[in-house]
């Protein structure tokens, strides 16, 4: 497998015009965005409104792509849909748009910029916890849903295999820390919800306050501020800190 480039091209600038800082920010989040530092090089800037070239080296390539496809789909690693939302936060303030392409002009991604429409639905899929009150286990399927009360609010999406459902019946109204993997939507109020987890593990909590219990990725309230996927990693790397 030869190595291959990537074109990153703002709409907005030429290389005459595109300010020595703005490139680095761009350069950095485009770093972030593709990951594999070692074997992702900037080559060159191209004319054509402006162009930023990178060369991955063919050993860094899957991975790449698999980011990149997973930044499609929504659920990549929150850190990198970070950087996605940074790239088009910064194309917005340059009032422009922006497309990641493939050597041959193919499309990776597309960054809509100042054509996005609106607050868009987003989704970002993550390794966390949810600590609650199991109030139900129930259902007939392999995927046995799992209903807890965290401060007075039922969630529901919560699910685990029959072997693990069985033993959580067990403890039924009693406090738990559910570990596994969730998927978490954010809507056009600028809300994140919990969609599904997928339960791996649990452990029971004997002497627990709900309302200083982990509820990791909880919902944020509010605005979709630039720091808000940061958040979400913090509450995520607060709560490993104190185990």
């Amino acid at each position: 497998m030869e190595p291959q480039e990537y074109k990153f091209k703002i709409d907005a600038y030429t290389p005459d015009t595109l300010p020595m800082d703005r490139l680095a920010e761009y350069l950095m989040e485009l770093s972030k965005l593709l990951g594999e530092n070692p074997y992702v090089h900037f080559m060159r800037l191209e004319a054509g409104s402006t162009v930023i070239v990178q060369k991955i080296d063919s050993v860094a390539l899957p991975k790449v792509r698999a980011r990149t496809e997973a930044i499609k789909r929504g659920d990549a690693q929150i850190s990198v849909m970070q950087a996605y939302k940074c790239i088009n936060d910064m194309l917005k303030e340059d009032n422009t748009t922006g497309v990641l392409l493939e050597s041959n002009n193919a499309e990776i991604i597309r960054f809509p910029g100042t054509q996005e429409k609106g607050q868009q639905i987003m989704s970002v899929r993550q390794q966390g916890e949810i600590s609650g009150e199991v109030i139900r286990v129930g259902g007939k399927k392999e995927d046995v849903p799992i209903l807890l009360d965290i401060e007075g609010k039922e969630i529901s999406g919560c699910y685990a295999k029959r072997e693990i459902a069985k033993v959580l019946g067990k403890h039924l109204f009693e406090p738990v820390r559910l570990f596994g993997i969730g998927k978490w939507n954010r809507n056009s109020d600028g809300e994140w919800n919990l969609f599904r987890f997928d339960i791996d593990n649990f452990e029971v909590l004997e002497n627990i306050s709900l309302s200083k219990s982990v509820f990791e990725l909880r919902t944020l309230r509010g605005e979709w501020g630039s720091n808000a996927l940061h958040e979400l990693l913090e509450l995520r790397n607060e709560n490993n800190k104190a185990h």
